[in-house]
This record gives C-alpha cells, structure tokens and sequence, in this order.
C-alpha cells in the first residue's frame, strides 16, 4: 500500500506534506560500496527549458540569424566551454557561471539534444512520458522509479523521497516513496499523547498496519535527527563549507527544496533516489527578462547545493532535464515557443565530467525536427540507464524502461 494513501486515513490531525523514513548504513570501504547506498537524484525543469538558451554552438550563422539577441548565447558574452561536439565550439549563459565551474572541474557533463522521442508538444502528455519511463502512451499505470524500485529489495525506510507537495509520477504506485516539503511539519498534531493513540491503532501483521508502524517510527526518528535548540525548537539549517543558497524570489522555493534535501540526506537516512522540481520555464514571452533570472537561480542552487554536500560526493549523481526544448527561432513575443530537443546535465564526483556527451544534429532547416526544431540524437533513457547499470548495478532495464534498446552508451559514468 503506498504510504502517502495511508496517510490520507489518519485524517486531518497530522500536519504532514511528507513521508521520510530512515534507515542507516555502515560507512563502506572505499573499494566497495553496495549499489543501494549509492545517492540518485533527478531535477525535473517543469515547463519547457529552453536549451539553445543555455547552451549552443558559436559560429553557426543558423543559430545566429534565428533569435534576436537576448535570446542566444553569444560568442561575446558566453562562456566557452571545452570538448564540445561535432567539431563546434560550445558556449554557455553567463548566467550558469557556477555551472560552468562545474564543468570546468569535471564534476559535471552536459548532454544536448536529447529529450523524448515522441514529437509531443504538450508539456503534460511529454512530463508524463518522461516521469514513466516511456516513448509512447502504453496503459503502463507505474512510474519508471516504482518499476526500479520493484526490482529491488532495499533494507530502507527511506529510500525513494519526493522534495515538494505530494508524489510526483515518477514514484506513482511505489510503496517505498515519500513526500516532503518542510522536515520540521513532518509531526503529528497534538503533540505526544496524540502521536501515541494513533500509533496504537496500527498493532498487527497486516500490510496496512505494518505500514502505519512505519510511519510512525519514520516520524519518530526524523524528529530525533532534527538538531534542537534549549527551547525544544528546530534550529535553523546552516550548510557546510561557507555555502550561501540564492534567497531571490524566482528561485525561493527551488533553493528551499535543495536545502531540504541537503538536510535529509546528512541525516543519514538512506535516501537512494531522490527527485524535486523547478518549473515556470514556458518563455512564450518576454523570455530575455525572464530566463537569464532563472538560470543564475538554478545555477548557483545547483551548485550551493553540491558544495554543501562534498561529503557525498563520490556516491552520488543527479540529472537536471526538462519535459522538451524550445524553437529555434524566437517568436514575435520575445520569446519561444514549444520545441523539441533538449539538453541534460549529470552531476557528480563519481563520473566523467567536464565533457559533452551525445552527437550534435546541426541547425540548418534540414537537420531540424519538422525543420523547426533541434533534433533529438539520445534518448532520455539512455541517460538514466547509464546511471542505473553503472553506478545501481541494475539487471532489470527491459522491466524499468520497456520497449527500450539500451545497447549504446554515452560514457558518462
């Protein structure tokens, strides 16, 4: 029975928006560390992220002649970047300084002109494609996590987590996946003698009440893990290594997700996939205002929230993808419109960065989807799956991503 379900039975005396449960695992040698204890997480760009924004060739006349300027990269502005594609020289927003960083330290590799094979320009039909792991609408009712998490038996309470308002489709019937947005709501209402009736509902060996068991001892030890002040009350987070979160609006709650991420996993709880979002990426208008905003806030999120996890490092690889790309040529709004190709970035201490991955399409007319809009070259899957055999050791890709050939490799991980 899914967990966040069960909870919905226990009414409305419990302030919850989560889910966490824990279980702690003896540190590995540095030669072997099990596959379970390996750290996944996927930041889904709700909306449309527009690509060629973020990243694009310099020098090609098509690039250049399709957008008007606060829509491009530009060969003076941009921030180049090494072991690009196809004989181009690839430059990124000067905005994504701290990503570009990244790269240029071999923690992160990017991924363009990927996405989902499918032609779909609908943000809802494309989302839901992605998050269940498919390239067409076959019935399938399970996300793509809840098939991995099938295929495995994880010893955790708290092994797949959702940072944010309820669970995403990528964990939809995953018995083993939780909710969080604020750890310190994560209580119940009423104080102790409330917590305690309740719990004494779920005594038994059925699945529903060793389920509610669960919840609580989850509940219970999470508000043991919380540090404290004299007072009783939660102390406010400070990340590690002088690491400051941006605090603008456009990036608030994004920057909060990261933060309450960052926490849970310090806690040592066993977190194995994790997954949040950022949305408001559809640029139909007024995108030169818009964009550069927003990139600087997953930036320079993305990046506070990997220097503040260094501990972690080495077990640990997050993806950063959106539903689809956006045109190549920018509108009469200023802005962009629905598009095809996109592009993924794969963050990590443990994989082959500071490198492109993937094979460029070009942006002449005939190298264009429908002559409009950046090719797709790698399939989405290809960049999970390549996570999961490399660094999860999972033998159950036809189950995960049915109807997937999964032969060719990137070389990422």
């Amino acid at each position: 029975m899914n967990r966040r379900k069960f909870l919905k039975g226990l009414g409305k005396t419990m302030a919850l928006s989560s889910l966490p449960g824990l279980h702690s695992y003896a540190m590995s040698p540095s030669f072997y560390r099990h596959p379970h204890e390996e750290i996944f997480i996927f930041v889904f760009l709700r909306g449309g992220f527009d690509a060629l924004n973020f990243v694009a060739p310099m020098g090609d006349r098509y690039y250049a002649d399709a957008r008007i300027s606060g829509l491009k990269v530009s060969e003076k502005n941009g921030l180049s970047l090494k072991n690009g594609l196809g004989g181009w020289d690839f430059s990124i927003h000067p905005n994504a300084a701290a990503l570009k960083e990244l790269y240029d330290s071999r923690q992160l590799a990017i991924i363009p002109a990927c996405g989902l094979n499918n032609g779909t320009r609908s943000h809802f039909e494309a989302m839901d494609m992605i998050e269940r792991g498919l390239n067409q609408k076959n019935g399938t009712a399970k996300g793509w996590m809840t098939r991995y998490f099938d295929s495995i038996k994880h010893p955790g309470l708290l092994p797949a987590v959702a940072v944010g308002n309820g669970l995403p489709t990528s964990f939809m019937d995953c018995r083993q996946a939780a909710s969080i947005d604020q750890l310190n709501d994560y209580k119940v209402r009423g104080g102790a003698n409330m917590h305690a009736l309740l719990k004494g509902f779920y005594q038994g060996e059925s699945t529903l009440l060793q389920t509610g068991q669960k919840t609580f001892q989850t509940i219970e030890t999470i508000q043991q893990k919380i540090r404290k002040n004299k007072e009783g009350q939660p102390k406010v987070y400070h990340p590690e290594h002088g690491v400051e979160y941006p605090d603008s609006w456009q990036v608030k709650n994004f920057s909060s997700s990261l933060q309450q991420l960052a926490r849970l996993l310090k806690m040592n709880v066993g977190v194995h996939f994790a997954m949040l979002e950022y949305g408001d990426w559809d640029h139909h208008e007024n995108q030169a205002y818009r964009f550069p905003q927003q990139l600087e806030g997953l930036s320079n999120g993305l990046a506070a929230f990997y220097n503040d996890m260094q501990a972690y490092h080495s077990k640990m690889t997050l993806v950063v993808m959106s539903e689809f790309g956006r045109r190549l040529k920018s509108n009469r709004s200023g802005g962009t419109d629905h598009g095809h190709g996109g592009v993924a970035m794969v963050l990590g201490g443990n994989i082959k960065g500071g490198k492109m991955y993937g094979k460029w399409p070009g942006l002449a007319t005939h190298q264009l989807d429908n002559g409009v809009d950046l090719n797709i070259t790698t399939d989405y899957r290809s960049i999970f799956s390549e996570i999961l055999v490399q660094k999860l050791k999972t033998q159950r890709l036809d189950y995960i991503f049915p109807g997937f050939n999964h032969a060719n490799t990137l070389g990422f991980a």
